[in-house]
């Protein structure tokens, strides 16, 4: 008989038994997992994660769950698996230590910042994100000057990041393509104590630094900021000028004089013209395009 036809009940069942292991984990019928992180059929990380997601954290079957994984029987082979020549056993390793927040993996996750195969990448910056802490932040800087400003690792760091670190990591030199990155995600996280170092380095800093920084004290909101982003308003670069207006958009305590936002509703870039419309209207001007025409 051809193996073909019965394929997909062969991988349901598989798929089910497993399914019941990690069940029978949770039920507390078993205390320690039995599954293989090199399946080739099935994914036993994918199955994990959304078991432990479909769970009460702090509750009582959750804690199952992470006592299993966190056992020196599974932990391990997760944490061996990271340096395991085939990627997706690598990658899935990662998604588990990264979803169970294992601290003790983060050594071993930041080389895979910079591994040549994107699934090994993704799933090692989305771990260092969840894990969190100093180290995991550093990695993902790390990655940052070595790499470039990633969306992905920017946004990592936003998440890795203790209290006061990207505050931190502002107030001092680094190095040009690093201080953009770290204001994008001082600004994701919204905290306010990031307001003085990104106008500090923005009073000075490159035209690259200053958009982002534009960018990140709009979601940040703060009315401190308002001096430093009506200045960047005549920059040269369109960019900063875009920035400052969408931010200045933002800001709800900013109250647009005559001329403040005039030069750019007749800005030569048309994205500069509609921030800068768009921001009147959030603050209930309406743009006179005549008028500062005339």
């Amino acid at each position: 008989m051809s193996r073909g036809p019965l394929e997909p009940a062969r991988l349901a069942i598989h798929r089910s038994l497993v399914r019941r292991h990690i069940h029978s984990v949770v039920a507390g019928k078993a205390d320690r997992l039995n599954v293989d992180l090199a399946d080739r059929d099935v994914d036993p990380a994918r199955m994990l994660i959304e078991a432990a997601a479909s769970l009460d954290r702090g509750g009582v079957l959750y804690t199952r769950l992470e006592a299993a994984v966190g056992h020196p029987s599974f932990a391990n082979r997760v944490i061996d698996g990271l340096g395991s020549r085939h990627p997706v056993v690598r990658a899935r390793c990662a998604r588990i230590a990264g979803a169970f927040q294992m601290e003790q993996a983060v050594p071993l996750i930041a080389p895979l910042l910079w591994s040549n195969q994107s699934l090994v990448r993704n799933a090692a910056t989305r771990a260092l994100g969840v894990i969190g802490g100093v180290r995991s932040a550093d990695a993902l800087l790390a990655a940052i000057q070595r790499l470039g400003p990633k969306p992905a690792l920017v946004v990592a760091l936003a998440r890795a990041a203790p209290d006061l670190y990207l505050e931190t990591v502002l107030s001092r030199k680094q190095p040009r393509g690093v201080q953009p990155a770290v204001a994008t995600a001082a600004g994701l996280r919204r905290r306010k104590s990031a307001v003085a170092p990104i106008v500090g380095q923005m009073s000075d800093g490159s035209p690259r630094l200053r958009a982002a920084g534009g960018r990140a004290l709009g979601w940040i909101g703060a009315p401190a900021a308002i001096p430093v982003l009506v200045e960047c308003l005549e920059n040269t670069d369109w960019r900063v000028r875009l920035s400052a207006a969408k931010a200045l958009g933002n800001i709800k305590d900013f109250q647009p004089g005559s001329q403040m936002l005039a030069a750019c509703l007749v800005d030569r870039n048309a994205r500069v013209r509609s921030a800068a419309q768009c921001a009147l209207r959030r603050h209930g001007r309406v743009p006179n395009m005549f008028a500062v025409r005339g």
